[in-house]
């Protein structure tokens, strides 16, 4: 129940911040927003007692430009049409941090690749499960490469 409570949080704050992912808008702002939904989850769980304490287990940024490389450098300040970025909230819970052993051990991120264009964000990998409904169902499927087997090395060498 505690890995689902967390993925949650980061699954409403990644939606949001998609949501939020417009032509005009900062990849300051669409920051800020996601970090705050992670804030006020963390909040909720008794996990921190003030919202700037969510910083320690939200250690990292939100975006990045996606193009030749896979962190592609950009400008980091308002967004444009054809632009494709990267969304990807996360909570890291380390072993001995200041709340509930429960807690300790977890993390959660969620990674998902944006087009931003003029009609509103499209997110090129909506086609994978991402709630926790819909990873729980992949996970019961059999794996595609349970089976599979590598052919021996020597007999691909002449």
């Amino acid at each position: 129940p505690e890995q689902k409570a967390l993925y949650q949080i980061v699954y409403d704050s990644q939606e949001a911040a998609i949501s939020a992912s417009q032509v005009g808008n900062t990849f300051r702002a669409i920051y800020l927003l996601s970090y705050d939904i992670v804030a006020k989850g963390l909040l909720q769980l008794g996990i921190i007692s003030e919202a700037s304490e969510a910083r320690i287990y939200y250690p990292h940024g939100l975006s990045h430009h996606i193009g030749l490389d896979v962190h592609d450098p950009g400008n980091y300040q308002d967004l444009e049409a054809d632009m494709v970025i990267t969304i990807e909230p996360g909570i890291y819970i380390p072993e001995n941090s200041p709340c509930d052993p429960k807690w300790w051990n977890i993390g959660i991120r969620i990674e998902d690749d944006v087009l931003i264009t003029n009609d509103g964000p499209v997110n090129l990998s909506a086609a994978a499960p991402r709630d926790w409904k819909g990873i729980e169902e992949l996970m019961k499927e059999k794996s595609a490469l349970k089976d599979f087997i590598l052919p021996d090395i020597n007999s691909l060498v002449q």
